[in-house]
């Protein structure tokens, strides 16, 4: 769907997802087809699904099975496998599919682990990693039929929001931990370290990394709260540095996707009040190129995936200023790198969403 403004009021028209077919089930789904959304209905965690690309959604699980606990992250492997991280005040609990979200089952979490399940980050059908919001790291290699904590000696987390996992390398922003709260294993898990991202302006409270998106062994790219900067490493994460300064007003850069060593796309929650924005960050020729988009003026954006630098889904949930009768969340993409958005349909209009995930993305 795309969106059009008539008389004030939000509508959309209907658009096909190219290369996302049911015709032969026997193949696997081409990257940009499968993807989940994770969000809440009230107190309690949703999940929306789609097979074609966005083109149609549907809600997945059994809410009665994780009630009281909220979507807070989602990790697609393939066109049958997902884990999802859910949790509220002093609980949590890791979700997972293995048919294609036909069945959600709650995973036991290791003996006397009941803190909330924050971030999560599946790698193949049988190995993922978590993190709960205190920072208890946990590994599973068999689907999930068994986890483990994996210790941290000597590096104390304090509060947790996002965690990225390619090969080997395991980043997770602690933004309890400011300035010194990036995280990082290069050898899954054996050794653990502190990375710096420095404060610009120290005077600025709460300062800390708040999402990070790994390109590779070498490169991957940070977001941070309250101002709108962003960072990046090249070497491994043995410096940080700030390669995209105030890309965007103040307030919380909440999530991050990088296609690529020279590309990011990160999203904002300006205030919860009226909207918030789509930011694309370029590095060409020692500039910066930064854009700011908001194609609704209508929803607050947490998440964001990319297959590529141009074909892109956000999800988030309505503003408080928002239009009566609007759904409370939304599903928006690009498939031409932000010049134009289409508004994907969601299936039911009370649920609002938090994190977006496809297979074959870069998130």
């Amino acid at each position: 769907m795309k969106w059009l403004i008539l008389g004030g009021m939000i509508v959309s028209i209907l658009f096909s997802a190219p290369g996302c077919s049911d015709d032969d089930s026997s193949q696997p789904a081409a990257t940009g087809c499968v993807g989940w959304a994770i969000g809440y209905r009230g107190q309690t965690a949703a999940i929306l699904y789609t097979a074609d690309g966005g083109n149609t959604w549907e809600e997945q699980g059994a809410p009665a099975l994780w009630e009281g606990m909220t979507g807070n992250d989602i990790s697609a492997v393939d066109e049958w496998t997902a884990w999802a991280a859910v949790g509220n005040i002093d609980k949590g609990a890791i979700l997972h599919t293995s048919d294609g979200g036909l069945n959600w089952d709650v995973q036991r979490l290791p003996e006397g682990v009941t803190d909330v399940v924050k971030g999560i980050k599946g790698l193949s059908r049988s190995a993922a990693w978590a993190v709960t919001l205190t920072g208890i790291v946990m590994q599973t290699r068999d689907g999930g039929k068994t986890w483990r904590v994996i210790p941290h000696e000597g590096i104390a987390m304090r509060q947790i929001n996002r965690m990225d996992v390619k090969g080997d390398d395991i980043w997770i922003a602690d933004w309890g931990s400011g300035e010194n709260g990036m995280i990082h294993s290069p050898d899954s898990g054996e050794t653990w370290r502190r990375e710096t991202l420095i404060n610009p302006d120290p005077s600025a409270s709460g300062f800390g990394p708040m999402a990070v998106s790994i390109v590779n062994s070498q490169v991957a790219w940070a977001t941070v709260r309250p101002d709108a900067n962003i960072y990046r490493t090249v070497d491994g994460g043995n410096a940080w540095k700030l390669d995209a300064p105030k890309v965007s007003g103040p307030n919380d850069l909440d999530d991050i996707c990088a296609p690529h060593a020279n590309m990011a796309w990160a999203v904002q929650n300006i205030s919860g009040e009226s909207s918030g924005a789509i930011i694309r960050v370029q590095l060409k020729d020692g500039k910066v190129i930064s854009d700011i988009m908001d194609p609704t003026g209508q929803y607050v954006y947490e998440g964001v995936t990319c297959s590529d630098e141009k074909t892109v889904w956000v999800v988030g949930f309505k503003a408080r200023a928002a239009s009566l009768g609007l759904p409370e969340g939304v599903i928006l993409h690009t498939s031409d790198g932000g010049s134009n958005w289409t508004s994907q349909p969601m299936p039911v209009k009370d649920v609002a969403l938090w994190k977006v995930s496809f297979v074959g993305a870069h998130r």
